[in-house]
């Protein structure tokens, strides 16, 4: 049981440096560059490359569970991370300021750039929608 389990793991371990080895070129400079400035400790597990609105986007997953979604240019317009919450220095202070005021238990998990502005998830699911100013617009439950 124990050596089943252990090819099983050494056959997985492989399959992902395939996919991280293949995919990781397939996104463009700007998208990497953000990756290793945020994200450098892990690795990406796949990137799927489709179209939203007509737009050819970069959706990538890493080695935590993270998915950043990229613009074509390689811009992020969409982070998520479910377990340890979205990194501080890609809050604007006064949106990180408004939730820890009214929202002190919890965390961003999602976090997107909007044509209105930012709409961020937090750990409880409760939406919240702020303008390009960083102010509060509206709760969304």
């Amino acid at each position: 049981m124990k050596m089943r389990k252990f090819v099983l793991y050494i056959m997985w371990s492989l399959v992902l440096l395939v996919m991280i080895s293949c995919h990781h070129e397939e996104i463009p400079v700007r998208s990497q560059d953000f990756l290793d400035q945020h994200f450098s400790q892990y690795a990406i597990v796949l990137v799927e490359v489709g179209e939203e609105e007509g737009e050819k986007e970069y959706k990538v997953w890493l080695t935590d569970g993270t998915k950043v979604e990229f613009d074509m240019q390689g811009n992020w317009k969409r982070v998520g991370r479910k377990k340890t919450g979205i990194p501080r220095e890609l809050i604007p202070d006064a949106i990180e300021r408004y939730v820890k005021k009214n929202y002190p238990h919890d965390v961003v998990t999602k976090f997107s750039k909007k044509d209105y502005g930012y709409k961020l998830e937090l750990s409880d699911d409760m939406d919240l929608r702020f303008n390009h100013q960083c102010q509060f617009i509206e709760e969304i439950d």
